[in-house]
């Protein structure tokens, strides 16, 4: 199968139409619309603003899925067992914990680290998430590091995982979640 590298995504507020040249190495994450200027985020479970409101899914699910968005976890989580739906589903416990503890997301050499101040029922939620984890993506490292009042919970992928690893952390800054 041939790889399509344009896709025309269109706004979902205007209705603006604009054929772009889609990126063959990473994931677009922002896209901000030509016409109503309205910066666009992947929908929940999908890997870029291609997936979500282009005419053709980005180069990496045509590759994986033969042009269709996967059925799985998000294309660049291929390391992650979870399926679409419990995928976005744990993103928003992700964005619902860093936001109830008032986290900030740092991107680190390794994949990601989420800073907290130390607070009561913390380091509960992140041991519980751990162990979601854990069970759905066995190629991920997870530490926590207590002490000077503060929490953090680092994820380290190896190097083929890292790069959506610190998507994560792109993402969760893009909300106002980092320093």
């Amino acid at each position: 199968m041939t790889t399509v590298l344009e896709s025309t995504i269109t706004c979902p507020a205007c209705g603006t139409a604009s054929r772009e040249t889609m990126p063959t190495d990473a994931c677009l994450y922002f896209y901000e619309c030509p016409g109503c200027k309205t910066l666009l985020k992947p929908k929940p479970g999908d890997c870029c603003v291609f997936c979500s409101y282009g005419s053709v899914p980005c180069p990496p699910i045509q590759q994986c899925c033969g042009g269709s968005v996967r059925k799985t976890a998000d294309a660049s989580w291929s390391f992650c067992t979870l399926d679409r739906d419990a995928f976005a589903d744990r993103m928003t416990e992700i964005d619902s914990l860093v936001a109830r503890f008032a986290g900030r997301a740092q991107t680190t050499d390794e994949g990601v680290k989420l800073v907290f101040a130390a607070q009561d029922d913390l380091r509960a939620a992140l041991d519980t998430l751990i162990a979601k984890e854990r069970q759905c993506c066995g190629t991920l490292a997870f530490m926590v590091e207590e002490g000077d009042g503060r929490t953090s919970l680092r994820i380290s992928a190896p190097q083929s995982d890292r790069g959506a690893v610190q998507a994560l952390a792109a993402r969760l800054a893009a909300s106002g979640r980092s320093p």
